[in-house]
C-alpha cells in the first residue's frame, strides 16, 4: 500500500512539474507597439501598435499593467497620460493626463520616465525614474497624487500582496522595498555593477516567480554601442538577486527598441497567506481518483489501528 501511495505521490508531482514548466505568455510594449513575450523561448511577437490620437501618435509607452479586472494600461510618454491597450490589437485610448508636466528631463521634452503598477486594492501607482518620486493615480482620470520621493532612480515597481518593490537602473542598479505611504525606497540587494541596465519591467507569472525584461537602451552617458535586444530574467525578491534566462529576440521591429514596459497578468494577492494547495491542473481524472481512494483507505485503516 505504502509503495503505491509513492507511486501515486510520485505521479502527481510529475504532472505538477509539466503544468510548472507550461508555457507562459506575457506581454511587452516597446516604442508604440505591443508584442507577447513566450517566457519558455523567450521570444517576442508583434501584436500591434498604439495608433493616433487627435492626428498625434501615442508613443514613449511604458509602465505595461494590468488591473485586477484584466484591463491593460500603459504610461503614453509622448502624451504625459495614462492609456488603456487593448492586448488583442495593441490599440491605446487615451484615458487622461497625468498632469506632471513640467518635472521632467527638459532636454527630452519633459521625459519622466515612467513605470506603474497596481496593486490588490486596485490602486495605480505611478514612478519616476527622472523625478524620482511616487504618485498615486486615478485609472478613470489618469490624474495623479503625490505620494512622496523615493530618494533612488527607480525604473520598473511591482506589487505583491500589499508590498511593493521597486528595480533601480541607470547607476542605480538596486532592487528595493518601496513604501507606498511615503514613497521611500529601501535597498533589499543589488543586480551589481557589471553591466548598464536603464530600465527593469517586471510581472508575476501564476506560479508567483517575479519576471523581467532588463531594457539597455538607451546604452550609459558616452556608449555608442546599442543592444540589440532587451533581456528575460528571474529576480528573487529576499535577496534582490537576478538570474538571466535569455535574450528576448522578434521581429526586426523590435531590435534595438527598447522594451521599457513588461506584464504577465493582474496583481498578485496571495503574499503571506498561500492558498491551499489544489491538484495541478492536467492531473489525469483516474489518478484524482486513485489518490482519494487511497486516502480513504487509509483512514480506514488508521481507526482500525486505533480501536485495537
Amino acid at each position: 500500500m505504502r509503495t503505491l501511495a509513492c507511486l501515486v505521490a510520485a505521479g502527481m508531482l510529475a504532472s505538477s512539474a509539466t503544468v510548472a514548466g507550461a508555457d507562459e505568455v506575457a506581454y511587452g510594449v516597446a516604442y508604440d507597439t505591443l508584442y507577447s513575450v513566450d517566457i519558455a523561448s523567450h521570444t517576442a511577437a508583434e501584436i500591434g501598435a498604439a495608433g493616433n490620437y487627435g492626428g498625434v501618435p501615442i508613443v514613449n509607452l511604458s509602465g505595461l499593467s494590468f488591473s485586477s479586472d484584466n484591463v491593460l494600461y500603459a504610461a503614453a510618454g509622448g502624451l504625459g497620460a495614462l492609456a488603456r491597450i487593448d492586448p488583442a490589437t495593441g490599440q491605446a485610448t487615451p484615458v487622461g493626463s497625468f498632469g506632471l508636466s513640467g518635472q521632467g528631463d527638459p532636454q527630452r521634452n519633459d521625459a519622466l520616465d515612467l513605470s506603474m503598477t497596481f496593486d490588490c486594492s486596485d490602486t495605480l501607482f505611478v514612478v519616476s525614474a527622472y523625478a524620482n518620486k511616487l504618485w498615486k493615480a486615478n485609472p478613470s482620470t489618469g490624474a495623479t497624487t503625490l505620494v512622496g520621493p523615493t530618494g533612488h532612480t527607480i525604473t520598473g515597481i511591482i506589487a505583491h500582496g500589499n508590498v511593493m518593490y521597486g528595480a533601480g537602473g541607470r547607476g542605480d542598479n538596486g532592487f528595493y522595498l518601496i513604501d507606498t505611504s511615503t514613497g521611500a525606497a529601501t535597498e533589499i540587494g543589488n543586480f551589481g555593477d557589471d553591466r548598464w541596465i536603464n530600465t527593469v519591467s517586471m510581472g508575476y507569472d501564476d506560479a508567483g516567480v517575479l519576471w523581467a525584461a532588463i531594457n539597455y537602451v538607451p546604452p550609459a552617458p558616452g556608449d555608442d554601442s546599442i543592444a540589440d535586444w532587451p533581456d528575460l530574467a528571474r529576480i528573487d525578491e529576499s535577496s534582490g538577486k537576478i538570474t538571466f534566462v535569455g535574450t528576448i529576440t522578434g521581429p526586426e521591429s523590435l531590435r534595438q527598441i527598447p522594451m521599457k514596459g513588461f506584464t504577465i497578468g493582474p496583481p498578485r494577492c496571495t503574499l503571506g497567506s498561500q492558498p491551499a494547495a489544489a491538484a495541478p491542473l492536467g492531473t489525469p481524472p483516474w489518478l484524482l481518483a486513485l489518490a482519494a481512494l487511497l486516502v480513504a483507505i487509509g483512514a480506514v485503516s488508521l481507526r482500525r489501528r486505533r480501536v485495537h
